[in-house]
């Protein structure tokens, strides 16, 4: 009875679709068991889904198996450990849940390049920790509202016994001034001493 069902489908068993690949029964039962190739629900392999499954599922990065043509399975170090746990991977992922390996794999490629960009920008000084430059802020910002706010003691006396505009406005602006520039001095050190 299954021969017949198998027959009307075109599906074929373990066994016919190793013979049909030219690979190892134990090849195809492997392949199925990682989820490289997968069942019908009646048990047999559609060979046409099989063969595309099979070809985008393999590592053409690994050495080929001297038998079969095909790459050989090994654990590469840094292999992404949970398939599809991208999201843009997850949309178009098989069936079974996990995206072709060598979409995984670009997907994997192109967050280490980013990284070791990002790596590079904050080793030559391009990028600072966020932290940091939060924290510089609030010192300017106090050293600022400190210096700022303790003119007007510094000038009361001297602006007190002034009649003349011009001389008052000579020395408010030359106090803003030499404030503006402390500010700039201080903030100057401040950075160097956090450039790695």
């Amino acid at each position: 009875m299954a021969k017949a069902k198998k027959a009307q489908s075109g599906h074929l068993t373990v066994t016919e679709y190793a013979r049909r690949r030219g690979v190892s029964h134990v090849a195809v039962i492997k392949a199925v068991k990682t989820g490289r190739i997968s069942k019908t629900p009646d048990g047999f392999i559609d060979p046409e889904k099989a063969d595309q499954d099979w070809a985008a599922n393999t590592d053409p990065s690994k050495p080929l198996n001297s038998v079969s043509g095909n790459p050989k399975h090994r654990k590469t170090q840094g292999s992404p450990k949970i398939p599809g746990a991208d999201v843009d991977a997850a949309s178009t992922a098989s069936a079974g849940g996990v995206p072709p390996y060598l979409q995984s794999r670009a997907i994997r490629e192109a967050y280490e390049a980013r990284l070791s960009k990002l790596d590079y920008e904050v080793r030559t000084g391009k990028l600072v920790s966020a932290d940091e430059v939060k924290v510089i802020a609030f010192n300017t910002g106090r050293m600022a509202r400190d210096k700022l706010m303790n003119m007007p003691d510094r000038l009361a006396p001297l602006l007190a016994g002034i009649s003349d505009g011009h001389e008052i406005h000579r020395l408010l602006s030359a106090e803003i001034r030499l404030i503006c520039e402390e500010l700039s001095s201080d903030a100057n050190k401040s950075n160097r001493s956090h450039i790695p």
